[in-house]
């Protein structure tokens, strides 16, 4: 009976490992409980684990998208989105893992056999784990914690793998990976001691090289150490790796020799890169590197400039066109040929589709160029580009950005200027002088727009007949896409286009009205406003008026004395702008004394003519001139010698001095707020009083003192008199500190002292209503909006036909604000007639309002002037107030 022979086999073997089973209790240490944990922990548990950690590291290799404009991590476990990605494989060899702490930990001592034990048998006993696979279990949870970018708990993994394991190989393992996680955490130092100590031991495991040395690879990457980081990724990449990470270590090494401008090295390691065969991205950024690398001198440029030239051709490279454009340009610069990298930089600019870091990159490119040429105006242009485009975090942004600002605002002065000084020549000249020179400017705008129609209609043809033959005749011509007549199809002139349109609109979305922008740009010699029908706010109903009319021109000439003085202010203000800005921002001292120079010739005794001396001196004085900076200083001391400019630098000790009376100023202050602080308030309002007189022109002296004052009136004439100082420091100096405490006080009076609230209410009130009794007057009734105003206004009505039928009263019901709803009742013959009304509804008012709380409701008289008044400002109690001062005497 086979079947019946199979059964008892079946019977026998879950005998079997039953009793097995009992007897490898992690309890147990014995040698059968230890094979049975340690073959479970390895080939169940560790080597799926291990299985899961690899298709994460797998999925990171396929899925990671790096920036090739930095230089790349050496471990993908740095980008978040990858830690993101892979979390569910990390996570399952976490969980898989931790199964051997939880299931399989033997950490009972093993039975000690009789007699004296041998040194290994002793080493064996003291163990504090026996299964052999825990340690790799610790690691391998800690390398998972480290893609999951939970680094701090990676950290602890290592940490107990190292006090707990000593004598095991792990323990190498794990020191070099809790240097990794070091690194990441911020703590440079610690990694570095644990990196020393591990490179020094020659028992180190020579199949963990390859983790020590890209570890040390990557901690000089940190701290920016080059040299030490190419050093110890060569030695990396002379030990054997998967092909994908010997392409990416090789691509980091080519990057860290860029760094370190050693272009033989890049280059080389560049090439390698290509020759592996890597993924498409990382071969063209590779091949576009190489551009990067090269310096001047260098060999090999017409062979990197004819392979990008090539990949211009490739249409796979559409999207990258401006990068291989970038490239081109700084191979030219490195030549010294700075023509053609303009020509390059402005096509990796107007090619630009997606790539904001490019284009914000080659935009700050042309701004260097221009600004060193110097030509601001298209440097500011390409400034403010490159500053809206690139991140935050780009090398000195900070300082990018104020340099932008400063172009920015010295092309606005500039335009100031260069228009003031236009419009006053034209207002200089006879009628027909300057109606010449505004129809010749009026013939070139006509030409202008012939030439912008006559390219439109052959774009159109372009389109029509062979709209891609411009990309397939831009990539067979010598001059790659600089050619087609269309000017969207010309990346030359888009190129120059774009900035201009910049320089005139700043950065605008495309979206409607997209003229109407607040943003400061240097604005256009045309006002586009009054050509877009909108007034300064943006308003429609402007009278449009056509650019090719007189009237165009002519309204911004100063034809009268009032509009010329209004022309010089604003000419002479732009020139002094302009002077500071060469002088302070740009560095540019020969412009900024030109600018200077200009003024003072045409402004003499003007507003900045004092300050222009001064600077002057203080320009001449940089030059080395001593000649022309004593002039000046002549100049200022003799018609300005009372100026501080002029002791400045007429009088050796005027520091000195100034110092000794702001601290006499200061010592005085303080004697001050010491009797403030004894609360002796007499002395202090004596003393503020001198000191208000003698330091007047100190504004910040003053406040001080008059919140002193402020305080002290409080104490000794009491809280009014306080309030109405604070009210006057509030009104006078807002937005200061001082004004804020100020406030503060008031508020924290308005509720203790109510009296206080009232009394400003009613001062509001006597401004907004008038006490007439001779003026018709309505009756009121108002109601708290939590009351019933609809059975209220019922009463009332019942009660009048009861009572007044003869009257012919009128009611109305008004919402008046958030807390009052009113009952007016009109009309009376006389204020006599009302007052009876009104003192009859008083003595019945419980008919009336029924079981409505005294609190709730308030009746009062008002003219129908006042009424007006109470309707517009929707504010019951300052009425209420005024009614009681003037009509009840309270």
């Amino acid at each position: 009976m086979p079947l019946r022979r199979y059964s008892h086999i079946f019977l026998f073997s879950v005998l079997i490992i039953g009793t097995l089973l009992n007897s490898c209790s992690v309890e147990k240490n014995t040698s059968a409980s230890r094979n049975f944990h340690n073959l479970t922990s390895h080939y169940n548990i560790y080597f799926n684990g291990n299985e899961s950690y690899k298709k994460g590291l797998e999925r990171a290799e396929t899925s990671i998208i790096d920036n090739y404009t930095k230089i790349l991590p050496l471990f993908l476990y740095e980008d978040e989105s990858i830690q993101q990605s892979i979390a569910p494989q990390m996570q399952r060899a976490i969980d898989k893992s931790s199964k051997v702490s939880t299931f399989h930990s033997i950490s009972s001592k093993p039975k000690v056999k009789a007699g004296e034990q041998n040194e290994k048998q002793k080493e064996f006993y003291n163990k504090k784990e026996y299964n052999k696979w825990m340690d790799d279990c610790f690691v391998l949870i800690g390398k998972s914690y480290m893609y999951k970018g939970d680094f701090f708990l990676a950290s602890e993994a290592f940490k107990h793998v190292i006090k707990t394991f000593p004598d095991e190989e792990s323990t190498y393992l794990a020191l070099t990976w809790l240097a990794r996680a070091y690194i990441m955490i911020g703590e440079l130092k610690q990694s570095e001691e644990i990196l020393a100590n591990l490179y020094d031991l020659e028992e180190y495991p020579e199949k963990y090289h390859k983790e020590l040395y890209t570890t040390l690879a990557d901690y000089y990457l940190k701290v920016e150490d080059y040299d030490q980081a190419a050093a110890y990724l060569e030695k990396a990449l002379d030990m054997r790796l998967k092909k994908g990470t010997k392409i990416r270590y090789t691509y980091i090494l080519a990057q860290i020799y860029t760094k370190l401008d050693n272009s033989e090295k890049a280059i080389k390691n560049f090439k390698r890169v290509v020759k592996m065969n890597p993924p498409y991205v990382m071969a063209f950024n590779a091949k576009v590197s190489m551009a990067d690398a090269f310096q001047s001198g260098a060999a090999g440029s017409n062979e990197i400039k004819k392979l990008l030239k090539k990949m211009l051709k490739d249409s796979k490279n559409t999207e990258y066109l401006d990068q291989i454009y970038y490239a081109l340009g700084n191979i030219s610069m490195e030549e010294g040929d700075r023509k053609k990298a303009i020509e390059y930089y402005h096509l990796s600019v107007s090619s630009s589709m997606q790539n904001n870091f490019q284009k914000g990159e080659s935009c700050l490119t042309l701004a260097g160029i221009y600004y060193n040429e110097p030509i601001y105006t298209l440097s500011a242009a390409y400034y403010d580009t490159a500053v809206n485009l690139l991140e935050a975090d780009y090398p000195n942004y900070s300082n990018l950005k104020l340099r932008s600002n400063s172009l920015n605002n010295l092309v606005r002065n500039v335009d100031v200027f260069e228009l003031q000084d236009s419009v006053q020549v034209l207002a200089g000249m006879n009628e027909d002088e300057r109606f010449a020179v505004i129809d010749g400017i009026i013939s070139d705008v006509r030409v202008a727009e012939a030439e912008a129609q006559r390219r439109q209609q052959e774009a159109m043809q372009d389109m029509q007949y062979n709209r891609s033959g411009f990309y397939s005749n831009a990539s067979g011509s010598n001059n790659p896409q600089t050619g087609g007549k269309w000017y969207f199809y010309n990346l030359n002139a888009k190129s120059f286009g774009q900035p201009e349109f910049r320089m005139k609109w700043g950065e605008r979305k495309l979206e409607d009205n997209w003229r109407r922008s607040n943003k400061q740009t240097v604005t256009a010699l045309l006002d586009e406003e009054v050509m877009d029908g909108t007034g300064e706010n943006g308003e429609e109903g402007v009278e449009l008026i056509d650019d090719k009319s007189r009237e165009y021109y002519l309204r911004d000439i100063p034809m009268t004395d009032s509009a010329m003085d209004q022309s010089h202010i604003m000419l002479e203000e732009a020139l002094y702008n302009m002077g500071l800005i060469y002088q302070k921002d740009l560095l540019d001292y020969d412009k900024a004394i030109e600018s200077l120079e200009n003024l003072i010739g045409r402004y003499s005794d003007g507003d900045y003519t004092m300050g222009s001396y001064y600077h002057l001196y203080e320009l001449f004085n940089t030059k080395q001139n001593a000649g022309r900076a004593e002039y000046y200083k002549n100049l200022l001391s003799s018609k300005y010698p009372d100026s501080h400019m002029a002791k400045l630098l007429t009088n050796p000790n005027y520091i000195n001095e100034l110092e000794e009376e702001a601290n006499k100023v200061e010592r005085y202050y303080e004697s001050v707020y010491n009797s403030f602080k004894a609360e002796n308030y007499s002395a202090v309002l004596r003393d503020v009083e001198y000191g208000l007189t003698k330091y007047s022109e100190d504004e910040d002296m003053v406040l001080r003192l008059r919140y002193l004052k402020a305080i002290s009136m409080g104490s000794v004439q009491g809280k009014e008199e306080m309030k109405v100082e604070l009210d006057s420091i509030v009104s006078q100096y807002p937005n200061t500190e001082i004004a804020e405490k100020s406030q503060e006080i008031i508020d924290y009076m308005y509720v203790a002292f109510p009296v206080i609230k009232e009394a400003d209410i009613v001062k509001e009130a006597v401004e907004i209503y008038t006490f007439d009794s001779t003026a018709n007057h309505y009756f009121i009734i108002a109601l708290r909006t939590s009351e019933n105003m609809n059975l209220v206004n019922f009463n009332l009505l019942n009660y009048n036909l009861d009572n007044f039928i003869a009257y012919d009263l009128e009611i109305e019901l008004t919402v008046l604000g958030s807390d009052y709803n009113i009952l007016k009742v009109q009309e009376f013959a006389d204020f006599e007639g009302v007052s009876r009304y009104a003192s009859k509804v008083g003595e019945d008012i419980q008919l009336i309002l029924g079981e409505i709380p005294g609190d709730s409701y308030k009746l009062v008289l008002i003219s129908q002037q006042n009424y007006q008044s109470l309707l517009r400002t929707k504010e019951f109690v300052p009425y209420l107030l005024f009614y009681r001062k003037f009509y009840l005497g309270n």
